[in-house]
């Protein structure tokens, strides 16, 4: 889709500028491969999206699934916010299932499926990345159970980014009926 200048400024001053991925860019993997959990934002995923993260959050088997759960999310250049499970796949590209927020180890035969992989795009241009996380000590005290923060390396931490950016994320996912509490990491 071709955005005018008017549109593309308006969307730059929204969630910044799509740029390509930052730190290490891209593996070769990402490339081409796609979570099977990717969904784009709209009035079909939220409330499904919603209605799953309030069970998750309400289920209490130790909180084990929520606490280690995280959710990617993305807006790429034409402002689309796209969202997934971080899916691990083995040399294949077969999904093994989702990896852990807390592990950092994994067998080298394993890819993460990572915020490139939720852009179609093969630029993979995007204007800003981060996650959902459980987390219900939001330190306002908003009684919300997830956190939406900017912990993208490639493109939540880029310079420039800025805490207004994931406030306009907060509002979009909002618009949809999802409230998160915010946790603007700073930019590297």
């Amino acid at each position: 889709m071709m955005l005018s200048n008017e549109e593309r400024q308006r969307l730059d001053m929204l969630y910044g500028p799509a740029c390509p991925a930052g730190g290490n860019g891209l593996q070769p993997h990402e490339l081409t491969l796609h979570p099977r959990s990717r969904q784009k934002l709209d009035s079909t995923s939220a409330p499904a999206l919603k209605a799953y993260l309030d069970q998750v959050a309400e289920l209490h088997l130790s909180n084990l699934f929520p606490e280690i759960f995280h959710l990617l999310w993305i807006v790429g250049d034409d402002g689309d916010l796209w969202f997934s499970g971080e899916e691990v796949v083995d040399q294949n590209g077969a999904t093994i299932g989702i990896f852990p927020k807390s592990v950092q180890a994994r067998p080298l035969s394993l890819r993460k499926l990572g915020h490139p992989t939720l852009i179609a795009d093969p630029l993979k241009l995007a204007r800003i990345g981060g996650e959902v996380v459980f987390d219900p000590d939001d330190p306002e005290g908003s009684g919300r159970s997830f956190c939406l923060t900017n912990a993208s390396g490639r493109y939540g931490l880029r310079s420039g980014q800025r805490r207004e950016h994931l406030e306009a994320v907060a509002g979009k996912f909002e618009e949809n009926g999802l409230c998160f509490w915010l946790d603007f990491q700073t930019p590297r």
